[in-house]
This record gives structure tokens, C-alpha cells and sequence, in this order.
């Protein structure tokens, strides 16, 4: 795209910086040093003003453009004669230049001045971020304060276009010029990705359910792995084992959905420090990284088709498959904990790197643990506008690392890049885990099913990760308290944390039969039954509620993401696992089967429960001989309501023509509730059959049509 005009002074200093030297090139790098020792002090001054820091930076941004614009014209054969500015007396009115004389810029790292600028840059949009304005009016300041982002975006792509020029194929030889071209292209993508988000807003904002759906568990491309058809067919005993899909309607719309809104605001990521403009400039910052990258790739081929791309999960990938997961994970994990420096060798001392990295910004801790609230005193709690910009600073790196973990693990490499991707995941996943606000806590349970998700790829010969051994129970009580602290949040939130937890105990479950693995099978199981129960609780506080609010789309997400997997998981072991936990799930179930509603969220709940309750009878069949009678009871209530349901449909066919998710949303709980008689009748025995029985006796002809149906069914099933 063509560069606007420069202006006036801009224009002067232009035509003054042409005829001090005769490289454009050299000129340019020269240009870009001048931003650590002139225009970042602008920056950083209190004294300044916010628009004053604007238009600075908006002129020397310009400036830097031509000059980068005309020096990536030039014939890439030519070699640059640098040129060195040593005196650049600064003024915010004006700008003098005087040339001495030139410097050998040979006996400089032109390499390591470059990465040091992008580094500076990138430490400048953090502190920017928490940078107080004194101003009355609290949107004026933001206004003010984003107008930066855009201009410090397009300087970090005209630094990566200059460090790509500063690199070739003879570098590739030196493995600390190596290293060190990897760590600054890893430093501009973790500080560019919070300014486009998912890729699909045009702005920094990402949803959890982008997360989850598109980039985690996209691999499921015939079943919605969050949807009820799903749920049946993880359940054991399945319906799917006497139906099929046609029977069950498993690809109709009602059945595909995903069991809870993904839409909800408490489900998004709100950036309001990146606009359209700020995402625009941002992408083009990692196409501009795409392009230095590909150098690095062991068969180097420029894909265009990604280099144009708007999406951003196929531009990261393709970043991280040139840069190396280790050290673009390794970079997100350092930024994250406020210990990012370049380069990562220049200390090995933690707090020295912290004291050198980070300037005047805030330090960690980034998040509030639970608890921590009742234990701060009142007089280290600060004024609300910069608690809210201290707070805004911190979700830009959670935004950060959780973006770039994400996207990393959702693609399928080695075993040794996964588990050094998840090594650095999974301390910043407890963190998160362990934060009071409960979207952090949603984005902490996501990185961890991207972990699990990518290793259960290796299936169950793979060597056992070293996290399992480091924070197995740190994770476990992570997942504890934030369930216990997310049960009346929104559904998303909730119902990612409860399924995360399922997904890691059913892959410790896999890990488990390695002889390896240092956490035995009797642990996984009785981790196994008390996560279940303490999903259970929460979903009898729930019920206590009724259906107001959402609860039982919260409800429903529960029962499909975390209950029913745990329970066919204790299913399908011997010697009746879910014998302890039987009582707690028919206290939890049996009023969700009850559950009063033709609305499609109750027809939600009714399906699941009964998914739930198949998986708990086959795990505990020893005892549910006792408990026949009040299982088929509710099974049989809600075929009879469900009748009616489809009565008062036919009736209103205008309103709910033939077809529609309402007619669906009857027709397979009364499926379902046929079935999940007839494995009553088995597993229960006599007790189950007093009550088909009794409704035989009544002489009310469409429950004794239904009794015969579960009767012919369960004799079908029976062996």
C-alpha cells in the first residue's frame, strides 16, 4: 500500500538524512537506533504529553517508512556502505542532525542492535499499557494511549524487515547469531498476536470457544465432541449399540449443536488496546516474521498462501514450525512472568534479567490468587484507575501466551517438541488456574486441554511427560478450587474447567497402564471418583436454582463435559467402580431426569442425565438392584411428559413445523428414555419390574404402549 505524504518537518529531516550518506540501507539501521536513544525517552517521560508521544511517534514511524520502503527497493546484490549518525540533538519542536566521522559498523553486532531495538519496542508496549495519564476523563486517556499501538506495530514490522536483511544463509552456521535471530522473531510474535485475537473479530478480542472448538478439538470433523450426540456415544452402555444415527437423529441440528452459547460476553476476551487499525498492523508484523522465518525452515518454500492469509491460527503454526517450538514457547512463558530478556543469555541470573527486562512496569505476580483478597491489607490496595490499568496490562500477556500456546500445541509434531511446549504450558496453566477472576481460570483449563489434547495423539507407548511427576497434584487441586469458585459463573466458563479435568484424568488413565508412569491405576480411579462427585455437588447446588439464568445450559455443559466422561470411564473398569459414588449421582441425576421444561436446554438435560445415568448403572450394578424402583419411575414419568410434548407440537404444527429442533429435541429423549428403561430393567431386576408392573395395572393405555416398548427392547438387548 502506498505511504501517506510525509509531512512538512518529517520531509525536511528526510531530504536532510539522504545527504549525509549514500546507502539508504545504512541510513535506515541508523535511523531505527535512534528510537532507543531519542524517541523512547519521549516515551517513557511523565513530563510528556499523551499526544505529544503521539504525534512523535506517528512522524519518526513515517520517516522510518520511506526510508525502509526505497531501501528494500534496492538490488539485493548491492552491499551497503553504512553511514553513522553520532549526533541526533533531540527536541520535540525539531530535529538536528550533523554528521562526523563514519564508524566501522563491522565492529558492531548490526544482528543483536536490531533484536535489542525490537526488544525495547516490545517492553514499551507493555509499560505503555500501564502508563497513567492524569486526565479526568478515564475514555479520553485510553483513546490517547491506544493512538500509540499502531505506530509502535509498524515500527516492530520495519525492524523485522531490517533484521531480516541483517541475516542469511551464512548466520545459519553460527549458532549464537542462530539463536539469537530465533529469540527476536519469537519476542515480535508473543508482543504482536494480542492485537488480532482469534483472527476473526478484526480487532485483539478472541473468544474461549474459538479456543476449544476450532483450534483444540477440531480434529472431530463427523461429531460436535461438545454436543449431546457426542455424549451418547461416549456413554456405557451406548444407545448406539441397538440404534443408529438415523434412529437417534445424530446429525440433525439439535443433536450437532454445541451444548452450551459459546457467544456469552463472559466467554470473550475483550482487547481495548487493539482496534482495526492496531489488528491490521499487527498481521502484517507476522506476515513480515513469516517471511524472515522461512530461512530457518530445514526446506525452505515461501507459502503465499499463508503469507496473505487473515487467519491467524495457519500464520502462527507456520511461524512456529520455522522459529522452533521450544523457543517461541519458552519466549511466551518468559513474557508472561514479566522475565523476558534479549538475549536470553546475557544473565543467568533471574532477577537481574527481571531488573533488566522490564524497566518501570509492573512486575509479577500478573494474577490475584484465591485467598489472596481476604489477605491484603487495605492500605496496599491502590486507586481503581490504576488497579484497572495495571490489570489491563496483565491481560495483555495473558492474552499472549495463551494465543501462542494454543496455536502451538494444536498442531501435531514430535513428542520432544510437544513436551517442551507443554513443560512450558503447564506452570502458566496453574497459574491461571489458581487467578480469583474466572475467565482466567477459563483460559488456564484451556491450555491445559490443548496439552492433553496434543499428547494423546502419541497414544499409549509414549514415555509418561515429565509434568505428570511435577504437578499432578498441583493440578488436581487447581482444577478442585476452580470449580468450586466457577459453579455459578456462565456455562462456557464452568464447563471448560470440567472439561479439561475429565480430559486429563482420562488420559492419566491411558498413562496409567505404562509401567513407567509413576501414578498407579488406583490413584487415576479414585481421582477419578471424587472429581465426578465433586462435579455432582455443584450440579445439586445447581438444580436447586431451577432453570433461571442459564443454570441449566451450566447444567447441561457439566453433564456433557465432565460427568458423563468420568463416569464411562469408571464404566468400562472392573469390579464395579462407581459402586462409592452411587448414591451422590442418583441424588444428582434422578431430579435432572424430573427436570420440568420443553424448552431444548431441559430436552438437553434430560438427554445427558440419562447419558450420565447409563454409565453410573453399569459401574455400579451390585447395588442398583435397590434403587429400580425410583430410576424407572422417573424414566417412565418423562416418557409420559414427553408424550404430551409431542402431542402439543403436532397441535401447533404452525409453530413448530415437522422437522424442527423442537420435534428432534422429543424424539430422542423419548429414545433415549426407552433405552435407558430397558438397561434398567435389566441391571435392576425386580425391583424395576414392580414398577412396569403397577403402570400395567392402570389400565392407561399409552404408558402400558411404552412399558411394552421398554420390555421388547430390553429383550433385545438382553444376552
Amino acid at each position: 500500500s502506498s505511504l501517506p505524504r510525509l509531512p512538512p518537518v518529517s520531509e525536511f529531516w528526510y531530504r536532510k538524512l539522504l545527504e549525509v550518506g549514500d546507502s539508504e540501507l545504512g541510513i535506515t539501521r541508523e535511523l531505527l537506533h535512534c528510537y532507543e536513544t531519542i524517541i523512547r525517552p519521549v516515551l517513557i517521560d511523565s513530563d510528556t504529553s499523551a499526544n505529544g508521544v503521539v504525534k512523535v511517534i506517528q512522524n519518526y514511524e513515517l520517516l522510518l517508512a520511506y526510508f525502509v520502503r526505497n531501501a528494500t527497493e534496492d538490488d539485493a546484490n548491492s552491499t551497503a556502505t553504512s553511514c553513522d549518525m553520532d549526533g541526533v540533538i533531540k527536541s520535540l519542536d525539531k530535529m538536528q542532525v550533523r554528521s562526523i566521522n563514519n564508524k566501522n559498523i563491522e565492529e558492531r553486532d548490526e544482528l543483536l542492535q536490531i533484536g535489542q531495538i525490537i526488544h525495547c519496542i516490545s517492553q514499551d508496549m507493555s509499560n505503555w499499557m500501564s502508563k497513567t495519564i492524569p486526565t479526568n476523563d478515564a475514555n479520553a486517556t485510553k483513546k490517547i494511549k491506544y493512538k500509540v499501538f499502531p505506530y509502535l506495530l509498524r515500527l516492530l514490522g520495519h525492524s523485522v524487515i531490517l533484521l531480516s536483511s541483517s541475516f542469511d544463509t551464512t548466520d545459519l552456521k553460527d549458532k549464537n547469531n542462530l539463536t539469537a535471530f530465533k529469540e527476536v522473531l519469537s519476542i515480535s510474535t508473543v508482543v504482536s498476536v494480542p492485537f488480532v485475537g482469534d483472527g476473526k473479530r478484526k480487532n485483539g478480542n478472541f473468544g474461549i470457544g474459538t479456543l476449544i472448538m476450532d483450534w483444540i478439538l477440531k480434529d472431530d470433523k463427523n461429531c460436535n465432541p461438545m454436543s449431546l450426540a457426542a455424549a451418547l456415544k461416549c456413554c456405557s452402555p451406548s444407545p448406539y449399540s441397538v440404534m443408529d444415527d438415523s434412529d437417534l437423529m445424530s446429525l440433525s441440528s439439535f443433536m450437532q449443536r454445541t451444548i452450551i452459547d459459546w457467544s456469552v460476553r463472559s466467554a470473550s476476551f475483550t482487547a481495548p488496546w487493539s482496534d482495526g487499525v492496531s489488528c491490521m498492523a499487527a498481521i502484517g508484523v507476522l506476515r513480515q516474521i513469516y517471511a524472515a522465518s522461512v530461512i530457518l525452515s530445514p526446506s525452505p518454500y515461501y507459502d503465499g498462501k499463508v503469507h496473505n492469509s487473515t487467519e491467524v491460527l495457519p500464520l502462527l503454526q507456520s511461524i512456529c514450525r520455522n522459529i522452533g517450538v521450544q523457543v517461541l514457547t519458552s519466549t511466551a512463558r518468559a513474557f508472561f512472568y514479566a522475565r523476558l530478556s534479549y538475549p536470553s543469555t546475557s544473565s543467568s541470573n533471574v532477577r537481574d534479567v527481571a531488573s533488566k527486562s522490564m524497566g518501570p512496569g509492573p512486575y509479577i505476580p500478573l494474577v490475584r490468587r484465591i485467598g489472596d483478597e481476604k489477605r491484603q491489607p487495605e492500605s496496599q490496595t491502590s486507586d481503581a484507575d490504576t488497579s484497572d490499568l495495571t490489570k489491563e496490562h496483565n491481560r495483555f500477556r495473558v492474552a499472549a501466551v495463551t494465543l501462542i500456546v494454543c496455536s502451538v500445541l494444536s498442531q501435531h509434531s514430535g513428542f520432544k517438541e510437544c513436551h517442551s511446549t507443554v513443560s512450558d504450558a503447564i506452570p502458566v496453566a496453574l497459574t491461571l488456574l489458581d487467578d480469583v477472576q474466572s475467565y482466567h481460570q477459563g483460559l488456564g483449563a484451556a491450555i491445559v486441554l490443548s496439552a492433553i489434547e496434543s499428547l494423546s495423539t502419541f497414544g499409549p507407548d509414549a514415555r509418561t511427560p515429565s509434568f505428570i511427576t511435577q504437578f499432578n497434584p498441583f493440578l488436581t487441586s487447581a482444577f478442585e478450587t476452580a470449580i468450586k469458585h466457577c459453579g455459578r459463573e456462565e456455562a462456557p466458563l464452568i464447563t471448560t474447567i470440567c472439561l479439561a479435568q475429565s480430559k486429563y484424568i482420562q488420559y492419566l488413565s491411558t498413562l496409567s497402564q505404562h509401567p513407567d508412569c509413576i501414578v498407579q491405576p488406583a490413584t487415576v480411579h479414585s481421582l477419578a471418583r471424587k472429581a465426578t462427585v465433586d462435579m455432582m455437588h455443584r450440579v445439586i447446588n445447581q438444580t436447586q436454582l431451577g432453570g433461571r439464568d442459564g443454570n441449566d445450559e451450566r447444567i447441561a455443559g457439566m453433564l456433557v463435559a465432565g460427568i458423563n466422561p468420568l463416569l464411562a470411564l469408571l464404566a468400562n473398569l472392573p469390579d464395579a467402580a462407581s459402586i462409592e459414588i452411587a448414591r451422590v449421582g442418583l441424588s444428582a441425576l434422578l431430579p435432572l431426569i424430573g427436570w420440568r421444561g420443553g424448552s431444548l436446554e431441559s430436552h438437553a438435560i434430560h438427554i445427558s442425565s440419562m447419558a450420565c445415568l447409563l454409565s453410573l448403572m453399569n459401574g455400579a450394578y451390585p447395588i442398583m438392584t435397590k434403587h429400580g424402583g425410583k430410576i424407572l419411575t422417573e424414566v417412565m414419568l418423562l416418557l409420559d411428559r414427553s408424550d404430551k410434548d409431542s402431542a402439543y407440537l403436532s397441535e401447533t404444527n404452525s409453530d413448530f413445523p415437522s422437522g424442527s429442533d423442537n420435534h428432534t429435541a422429543v424424539n430422542v429423549t423419548v429414545k433415549v428414555a426407552l433405552y435407558c428403561g430397558a438397561i434398567t430393567l435389566i441391571v435392576c431386576g425386580e425391583s424395576a419390574d414392580a414398577v412396569i408392573q403397577h403402570i400395567k395395572s392402570t389400565n392407561r393405555q399409552k404408558p402400558i404402549d411404552r412399558c411394552q416398548e421398554v420390555c421388547d427392547l430390553s429383550n433385545k438387548i438382553r444376552p
